[in-house]
Parts: structure tokens; C-alpha cells; sequence
């Protein structure tokens, strides 16, 4: 029998086929056999339908897609581009989503990158510890961060900037020369515009530890961030007189919280306590029921404003921790023997920590009793569950400035997870170039976040479901690699 391959063109494609010749006895004649061997594929055969019955890798995709877009729709690729290779760019960004998605990933992005979709989208990436500390360093280098976020200011257009104070925990870092192991603190203004609201860059306030200062720093930055006015968003209750009038009395108005105990508040608070549960004063924030009253406050020759909130669950919150923990303590150490050997004011302080200003101790037939200060205590817990935001716009309003002073905090919290898990490269005598580089990476991934949560904001998404019930719905959706090097979507 004689054999031989042909090819067969069927529907515009090329198949394999075996053609055997025979001697067929009853007819006396010669005849064929043919069987197929696959598709044409470079001249070998690919059995296609056998290769592609069971699924070979199932790859996470959903949670992907409005981060995806988000990068498309920023031009992150094209700005990023203009400072780095195309493998580099494929690997801030494998870095980023990794952070969004699976912050611990950022330990193994590796072993993370290869189940997601990411493979596909960046296809051949190489991600070693190697490649992503040259990466960290590159960017912690010089002004490329300022240059990276000077193209991003360029897409919104509002010119209308407010600038938000946080303060980072760095990597942890041990100094044997001093002897002193400690964890940086960095202070960060992010420039948010006020329009499209998304974080457009960002400049560090480390050395400006006068308010005056540090507000002239940040116009200089609103200038490099194209930013034509701006208002000031910080956390930090000024103590200080000096830095106190300098929030108060700055040209760019700041918005900040202010300690009810202070002298400048406490009297108001004092005033309108009677009225501190009216009815009229009422409000709804998040869906937690909140009391607001707005005050005038004169100071030298000028009138600021000032609102003070009354949250009822977060004084019962107080209440109810405090009240617990005393107990607690009181459970332990009343009725304990005291030895010749041990000193009951250090077995006090060690057992009550920050509650020993609450508590009182006698020794009585050598053993310790316990109580509480109840004025002292009193005196502690009158404020509990009052806040002050000061405004030196008056024109915002009490949400406004809460919404606002809330979005710091959230911004402050996402950053500094991420950085305390980008714990992917050995500290080096570059570390502060690499943490910078660090920082880029972090900032990036907070402007591709944000303006996630802004579409499902505009979109009314998030007035049914929160941003992680999106997120484990969109988790449904997977990509099935089959070994035909195709793809099934579900969900």
C-alpha cells in the first residue's frame, strides 16, 4: 500500500489529510483511504477540535476590565512611554494592578501575573526581583516623577485644584550606627482636580514644617500642576499659635479639624451644647445619622468659619470601648497580692497603659485595689463623639469639608497599604531612590483607582451597590485558555 499527505482546502482553510492507496480484489481496481490529521499549520498538522475539549488554564479577568479602560482613557501607556521601555511600562503597570487587585501580590507579582489576564495583554514579560528593583530605581531618579505627573495634569482642563496632606509610612528602616530602628513618615500634598476628581500629582511637604512655608510650596506646585486656584485639605490639628493663625490667616484656604477641648472652640461647644441634638441640626452623611451646627469664630481682626458634628454612634463606640477596658482592667489588677519585690505604681502603669490616667490604687493588706477617677474621666469623655472641621472657604459647606476630610483619610490608607506590602526589593544604599520610585508606582495606582470609582459614581452604580460588591461581580468573569491557544469568555 502506497501513502501519501494531501492537503484540502475547505471553507478558505487548509487541512491535513492521509491518503492510502489499496488494491480493491472484487472490483480489480484501485481505490482510497483517507484520515484526517488536523489543521494546516506550517505545513504540520494541528488536531484542533481534540486539542480543544478541555480547558488547559483558567485566567482572572472581570476585575480587570474598568482598571484596563482606566489606564486607555488617561493615556498612562503613551505618558509613561515617554520616559520608559515598552517592557518597563508593561511591568509598572503588571505593578500597579497588582497592587489594586491583591496587595499582598506585590510580595510575588510573578506567581500572581500568571494567573490573571494580564499574560495576554502583556504578553512576554519578564518579572524578576532584578528587573523590578532597576525599574524602582529608574523612577526614584531625578524629576521624572514631576515630568510623569506634569502630563497627567494636562488632561483635565478645570484648572481647580484641592490639595490633600498625607503622611506615609515608608519602608522600615534600621540605622546600627545610631542603634535606632524606626518607620518614616512622609508628608505628601496630592493634587486632586476639583472637577473630574482624580489625584493629578503630587509633591513631598517633608521639609515644610511651617504652614506659611509649606502654603507657599504648594502654589509653586499648583503652578507646576497647572492648577490656576486651589484650597488646602489636611488632617493635622494644628497646635501650635504660629502654624495655627498661618492655616487661618493663609491665602489659599485650608481646611483642617480642630480639637474641641482647644480654646478657640471650646466655648462654642460650651454655648450650643443644649442644642447639640435639635432636631433642626439633623443631617445624614454615608447614611449615618450626624448633628451640625456651623459657628463664626473671631480671631484679630477677621471671622472664620467653623462647624461642629456630633456623631451618636461614634460616642457610644467610645463609651463602650472605654468602659470595657476599664473593666477589664479593674477585673485584673483589684485584689492582686503585691509582693515585697514588685512595685505597684510600674505593675499599674504596665497593666493600664493609656487608661492609667483614669484609675486610682491603693495598697491594702498587701494587696492592690483599684478604681476610677470618675471626674477625670468625666471631664475626658464630655467631647467624645464631637468633632470641628474649620473652613477657610465659606463657601463650603459642612459635607463638603467632611466629604473631603474623609476622602484624605481613605487616599492616606490606600497608600500606605500598598507601600507597606511593596516589600519586592532588598533595601540598598539607593533605598530612597527606590522608595520614591515605590511612591510613583503607589500614586499611579491611586489615580487609576479613583477614576474607577468616579465612573461607578457618575454611572449610579454606587448608589446600589458598593465598590466591592462591583468588584465580586465582576470577579464571575473569567478567561478559559484552551490548548488551541483560544479563549472562552464566561459569565
Amino acid at each position: 500500500m502506497k501513502t501519501t499527505t494531501r492537503v484540502k482546502k475547505i471553507n478558505g482553510h487548509e487541512y491535513l489529510y492521509e491518503i492510502t492507496y489499496y488494491y480493491d480484489k472484487e472490483t480489480r481496481r484501485t481505490r482510497q483511504k483517507s484520515r484526517y490529521l488536523g489543521k494546516n499549520v506550517n505545513g504540520e498538522p494541528v488536531r484542533v477540535r481534540e486539542k480543544a475539549k478541555s480547558p488547559e488554564k483558567v485566567y482572572s479577568y472581570g476585575e480587570f476590565i474598568p482598571y484596563i479602560h482606566a489606564v486607555k482613557s488617561l493615556h498612562i501607556q503613551e505618558i509613561l512611554g515617554a520616559h520608559l521601555t515598552d517592557h518597563e511600562v508593561r511591568l509598572f503597570l503588571t505593578l500597579l494592578f497588582a497592587g489594586i487587585h491583591h496587595p499582598k501580590a506585590l510580595n510575588s507579582p510573578a506567581s500572581w501575573y500568571d494567573g490573571t489576564v494580564l499574560p495576554r495583554v502583556f504578553s512576554g514579560l519578564k518579572i524578576t526581583s532584578q528587573n523590578i528593583s532597576r525599574l524602582l530605581k529608574k523612577l526614584g531618579e531625578g524629576s521624572i516623577h514631576l515630568s510623569i505627573c506634569r502630563s497627567l495634569s494636562l488632561i483635565p482642563e478645570s484648572g481647580y485644584m484641592r490639595i490633600s496632606m498625607v503622611d506615609i509610612p515608608m519602608f522600615q528602616e534600621t540605622s546600627w550606627h545610631h542603634g535606632v530602628s524606626h518607620h518614616g513618615i512622609e508628608p505628601v500634598a496630592l493634587f486632586y482636580d476639583n472637577i473630574e476628581n482624580i489625584p493629578v500629582g503630587y509633591l513631598s511637604s517633608a521639609q515644610y514644617l511651617v504652614t506659611s512655608d509649606l502654603v507657599k510650596a504648594i502654589n509653586a506646585g499648583l503652578n507646576l500642576f497647572s492648577g490656576k486656584k486651589g484650597i488646602i485639605i489636611s488632617g493635622k490639628g494644628f497646635s501650635s499659635t504660629m502654624n495655627l493663625y498661618g492655616a487661618i490667616f493663609s491665602e489659599t484656604p485650608v481646611i483642617f479639624p480642630l480639637d474641641p477641648d482647644h480654646n478657640l472652640i471650646k466655648n462654642e461647644i460650651r454655648k450650643h451644647r443644649a442644642d447639640l441634638m435639635h432636631p433642626r441640626n439633623l443631617k445624614i452623611f454615608r447614611g449615618e445619622t450626624l448633628f451640625v451646627i456651623p459657628v463664626n469664630i473671631a480671631l484679630e481682626t477677621a471671622n472664620f468659619k467653623g462647624y461642629i458634628i456630633y456623631s451618636p454612634r461614634k460616642e457610644e463606640e467610645i463609651r463602650e470601648r472605654f468602659g470595657q477596658d476599664i473593666e477589664l482592667i479593674l477585673e485584673n489588677l483589684n485584689g492582686r497580692p503585691m509582693y515585697k519585690w514588685v512595685n505597684p505604681a510600674e505593675a499599674m502603669a504596665d497593666i493600664a497603659g493609656t487608661y492609667e490616667p483614669f484609675l486610682q490604687w491603693k495598697v491594702q493588706n498587701n494587696r492592690i485595689l483599684v478604681d476610677v477617677k470618675r471626674k477625670t474621666l468625666g471631664r475626658y469623655l464630655k467631647n467624645c463623639g464631637i468633632s470641628v472641621i474649620i473652613t477657610g472657604d465659606p463657601e463650603c459647606e459642612w459635607d463638603t469639608c467632611l466629604e473631603w476630610l474623609e476622602e484624605r483619610a481613605e487616599t492616606e490608607r490606600f497608600l500606605a497599604t500598598y507601600i507597606r506590602n511593596f516589600q519586592v526589593f532588598p533595601l540598598s544604599v539607593d533605598s530612597d531612590t527606590m522608595r520614591n520610585g515605590a511612591f510613583l508606582v503607589a500614586f499611579m495606582a491611586h489615580v487609576v483607582n479613583r477614576w474607577v470609582l468616579e465612573q461607578y459614581a457618575k454611572s449610579g452604580l454606587l448608589s446600589i451597590y458598593t465598590a466591592e460588591k462591583i468588584h465580586l461581580e465582576l470577579m464571575k468573569i473569567r478567561l478559559v485558555g484552551l490548548g488551541n491557544d483560544k479563549v472562552l469568555l464566561t459569565g
